[in-house]
């Protein structure tokens, strides 16, 4: 098992049952063992922006509380408190 395919099987891992046993994580990993067999450049080029885009629903199907940190951080930035004081 290649890094990639093992990254993403421990995200599938952090989804509930019935999303990590969907079709779509499936291709997910199927997408994962494609990058780590090392396609050229532009192959490896769409297959991340696929696996990229896969994760994405597959966490849209997961609660809420999976996002990961940066999509928590784009949050926090895009909606700033405003009861925070500036420096």
């Amino acid at each position: 098992m290649g890094v990639i395919e093992r990254a993403t099987r421990g995200e599938l891992r952090k989804l509930p049952a019935d999303v990590r046993g969907s079709g779509l994580a499936k291709a997910a990993i199927d997408l994962a063992r494609r990058l780590d067999a090392g396609p050229a450049d532009t192959a490896a080029v769409l297959l991340v922006r696929e696996l990229r885009q896969t994760m994405t629903d597959l966490y849209r199907r997961g609660p809420e509380d999976l996002t990961n940190d940066v999509d928590r951080f784009l949050a926090r930035i895009a909606a700033p408190d405003v009861g925070q004081a500036s420096h």
